[in-house]
């Protein structure tokens, strides 16, 4: 994907909003296709007396489908009541279709849920409340606390942090080395490291700034980093976080098209060697790997505030359906050993602080992270101020506004945000 110019953003926007549903629909048939989702029963017992359970999710990596697989697998080997499956639900349809299938009393046994969406959730009655249950597991001795607050409400649980995970800087290390270039540890090492590595086929650095929670994900680790508060965006922070990242794309150092790539994309123009450094996660070490490229991972270079915000998942279990089952699979989850396997497949962090893991290239980087990262539960209606970050995002990207214009128009969308709006999970 060569890099483009503001004048091609707008009809690329476009085009993308109008594929999402239908790009992501043809990824599903082909998971279908390919037996993703699979039932895992070459190994199982024949008996087919076993009751059913689903879990749907959003993974959509081949490292991530594999793990769950192989989760799935080794659930149904160790008891026998149970036969579990996945089924995929993109990302960008996961809560849409989880309010369809709840109003046509057609949902699955539990979710791999994005941990900000399942407070909302919780709050519409989708989950059991398992308090009981979870307090045989320890789960407040044993994770994540901020963690935790994602799947409970009012005192009571709903779920279990599943995994966790945040942002970094990766780069290649044979352009740094190229160029004579240390990992940048600050903004102003970054914005000088992107002009040295910087060619006519290659920007310095990348991020994602699609519409959405990726593009946000990437996007406010620059801004809280300023000492912005979560629940005051548009401030002097948010101009000067925007002005920088802005800078990078009017130096050239960034291509403007950053708007239209997910952070997958993101990995793939890496990959093509179109990029020498990126904002990105974790799960894509798999396909850096698989690519043989040869990468380093450092800290975000935000500043000395460094902030990131904590990504990751949260298992729960839909109301009225198979109970029981679906406590045995978390139950089976709980185990150290289980845990740990998943995390290293899909290249997370478990959400219990004592699994310790094998060491994996840059995994370090990212749970040193973890300590001090922003859960984005805490950002008030994290939905809709994804959507009106990466909307300001983008118009300042094209040119419509300025980046002072796009973080007034942030507070000014806060001013007319209605108080005690009923909860949906576009908040």
């Amino acid at each position: 994907m060569k890099n483009g110019g503001k004048q091609d953003l707008v009809s690329c926007r476009q085009k993308r909003r109008g594929r999402s549903f239908w790009g992501k629909a043809a990824v599903i048939a082909c998971l279908l296709l390919a037996g993703c989702g699979r039932e895992a029963s070459e190994e199982k017992p024949e008996e087919s007396e076993r009751e059913k359970i689903v879990l749907w999710s959003y993974y959509e990596t081949e490292a991530q489908h594999d793990a769950l697989d192989e989760l799935i697998r080794g659930f149904n080997l160790d008891q026998e009541q149970y036969e579990a499956s996945w089924e995929y639900v993109p990302m960008t349809e996961f809560s849409k279709k989880l309010t369809m299938a709840y109003t046509e009393q057609a949902l699955p046994d539990l979710v791999l849920i994005d941990n900000p969406d399942m407070p909302v959730c919780i709050k519409m009655g989708l989950f059991e409340d398992i308090t009981e249950f979870l307090e045989g597991l320890q789960v407040q001795e044993n994770y994540y606390p901020d963690l935790l607050q994602t799947a409970a409400a009012d005192g009571r649980m709903y779920g279990i942090p599943a995994v966790c995970n945040n942002v970094a800087l990766i780069y290649n290390r044979q352009y740094l080395e190229e160029a004579g270039v240390e990992p940048p540890g600050t903004r102003e090492e970054l914005l000088e490291a992107a002009g040295k590595l910087t060619t006519e086929e290659r920007k310095g650095f990348l991020m994602s700034g699609m519409d959405g929670e990726q593009g946000a994900f990437q996007i406010l680790p620059w801004i809280l980093s300023t000492g912005e508060p979560a629940d005051g965006l548009g401030g002097e922070g948010t101009k000067e976080a925007l002005s920088f990242l802005y800078g990078l794309m009017e130096d050239g150092y960034m291509t403007y098209n950053c708007v239209n790539l997910s952070q997958t994309d993101v990995a793939r123009v890496f990959i093509n060697g179109e990029a020498a450094m990126m904002e990105n996660g974790p799960w894509i070490f798999p396909m850096l790997e698989e690519a043989g490229i040869d990468y380093g991972v450092s800290p975000l270079p935000t500043g000395e505030s460094g902030c990131v915000i904590a990504g990751g998942e949260n298992f729960g279990i839909l109301k009225g359906k198979n109970l029981e089952g679906a406590k045995l699979f978390l139950e089976y989850y709980n185990k150290d050993a289980v845990m740990r396997k998943f995390c290293e497949e899909t290249c997370t962090l478990p959400a219990k602080t004592g699994v310790r893991m094998r060491e994996q290239t840059g995994m370090q980087v990212i749970e040193a992270q973890m300590e001090g990262a922003v859960v984005r539960s805490r950002i008030p209606s994290w939905n809709r101020t994804s959507e009106e970050l990466t909307e300001a995002f983008y118009r300042m990207t094209v040119g419509e506004i300025t980046p002072e214009q796009a973080a007034a128009s942030l507070q000014e969308e806060e001013e007319n945000t209605p108080e005690n709006s009923p909860p949906t999970l576009n908040d």
